[in-house]
């Protein structure tokens, strides 16, 4: 376990990523800065899968991966090995790991793709906890006519809940606060401000 944990830390140091924090907003290495590892196909999900396997094993040869195309979107599972290694404290691993990921597509496709890595279910119950969360927010709202404040949450989750009750008739949300403690608030919708039918993005991160 601890080689494996000393392998993890190693391998997100060199990409300066730490193992406990968010993924920074871009993590490119200069040419000779020991690169992990380069794809090297010519098909997206080919060179996604080359590339994965060649991360996975730095981390843990017992680990494998299986990768689902939905159009430019790559649906990633980890399988194998130590799952809640590669999922980490919150996620966090899991999101280092899928955001050096889309970081080796662009370089090769542009932003033509999109990988969404999961292992163990960790991810689709991640996003059921944020609707649950989400849902129980617009109930307490509804109930009490007054905003309701949820716990800070990475870009991605915030975006979820926005996303999710962008439409809703009751309710708006805006995001306040700064770095790790920005979050939601789920505020009752103003009667002369309904919601604009179906627009993109949806909300404020």
């Amino acid at each position: 376990m601890e080689d494996k944990k000393r392998g993890l830390d190693d391998l997100l140091s060199d990409l300066g990523i730490g193992e406990n924090e968010t993924a920074p907003e871009f993590v490119l290495k200069e040419e000779g800065e020991a690169p992990v590892v380069t794809p090297t196909a010519q098909d997206p999900k080919t060179a996604l899968e080359h590339f994965m396997v060649g991360l996975l094993m730095r981390l843990d040869p017992a680990y494998s991966v299986d990768i689902r195309q939905d159009g430019d979107l790559f649906h990633t599972e980890i399988l194998g090995g130590d799952l809640g290694r590669a999922i980490g404290r919150e996620g966090k691993t899991l999101q280092s790991l899928e955001f050096i990921a889309n970081v080796a597509m662009a370089k090769q496709f542009g932003s033509a793709y999109r990988v969404v890595l999961d292992a163990a279910g960790y991810r689709r119950r991640n996003e059921d906890r944020i609707k649950r969360m989400a849902m129980d927010a617009v109930l307490q709202v509804e109930v009490s006519g007054q905003e309701v404040e949820l716990p800070a949450m990475r870009a991605s989750e915030r975006r979820m809940i926005h996303v999710l009750l962008k439409q809703h008739e009751k309710v708006t949300t805006y995001s306040v606060g700064e770095g790790e403690e920005r979050h939601v608030i789920v505020s009752p919708r103003d009667p002369n401000n309904p919601p604009v039918p179906a627009a993109e993005p949806g909300g404020e991160e």
